[in-house]
């Protein structure tokens, strides 16, 4: 057990937790905006994928069983396809009937101060979620190649050989988690702005474009993933990343209303 690869998971835990939490507390004393509205984002996010995850775990299986005569290279493309656009029609769906339905209700003013604090509790607490993720791979790890033989192991080698794994792992393999998780959060402030304007100005072309930008980024990662490793598929999702900040930017000007 390498003692820098637990503090390196303990760290991006942290940190996975840490920011979003500190950019809605700067959020409420910059601009006023409470926790309400993060709040809100997050439990949006936890109901749609209440919905979505089902889904996804009942099609995904018989989908990929049925393109397999396709190949693996266009089977795996199809499935990243397919999961990115079920990841954009509910998230950026799920976020326009918030904002159309819920927040009218409730007096909650279309703002892009609330946009981006609602976009910030969105993307926020799925990087949560994520972290304790981080830290149930962290107890494995040291459960799992310990000195001390915390867990009796079979004598399998299929199982050494997924220890062996674990005990390959260093640091470098999971820094780039915490980097996806603040180019994601980056990302979903961007959709949640344009979902808003949707809304505001009544423009659902930009609904529909929310849905194909999601799409695409997930589609990018998922195919890429699996295909050309993990640095370039977080290579791919910084550009995505950059181009959501430049939009953020550029909404945060002309949204002063």
């Amino acid at each position: 057990m390498d003692s820098l690869v637990v503090a390196t998971f303990a760290v991006v835990a942290l940190l996975e937790i840490a920011v979003p939490l500190a950019l809605g507390c700067w959020i409420v004393k910059r601009f006023g905006v409470p926790w309400r509205v993060f709040g809100l984002g997050a439990l949006s996010f936890i109901i749609v994928q209440v919905v979505h995850a089902p889904i996804v775990l009942a099609t995904q299986a018989p989908l990929h069983r049925s393109l397999l005569p396709l190949g693996t290279t266009a089977t795996l493309a199809v499935i990243a396809l397919y999961l990115g656009l079920l990841a954009g029609l509910f998230e950026e769906v799920g976020r326009y009937l918030v904002y159309r339905y819920y927040f009218g209700r409730r007096n909650i003013a279309l703002t892009r101060e609330v946009g981006l604090q609602f976009g910030a509790g969105w993307g926020g607490v799925e990087s949560i979620i994520v972290a304790f993720l981080v830290l149930s791979s962290m107890l494995s790890y040291i459960l799992l190649t310990g000195d001390g033989g915390f867990i009796p192991l079979p004598d399998d080698p299929a199982v050494m050989a997924q220890v062996e794994v674990l005990r390959g792992i260093t640091p470098l393999d999971i820094l780039p988690g915490l980097a996806e998780r603040m180019m994601t959060i980056t990302l979903h402030i961007a959709w949640s702005l344009m979902v808003l304007v949707a809304v505001v100005f009544d423009r659902k072309v930009l609904l529909v474009l929310a849905v194909l930008w999601h799409a695409a980024v997930d589609a990018a990662a998922v195919f890429l993933v699996q295909t050309q490793g993990i640095l370039v598929t977080e290579a791919v999702v910084f550009v995505f990343a950059v181009a959501g900040l430049a939009y953020i930017l550029r909404e945060w000007r002309r949204l002063a209303f």
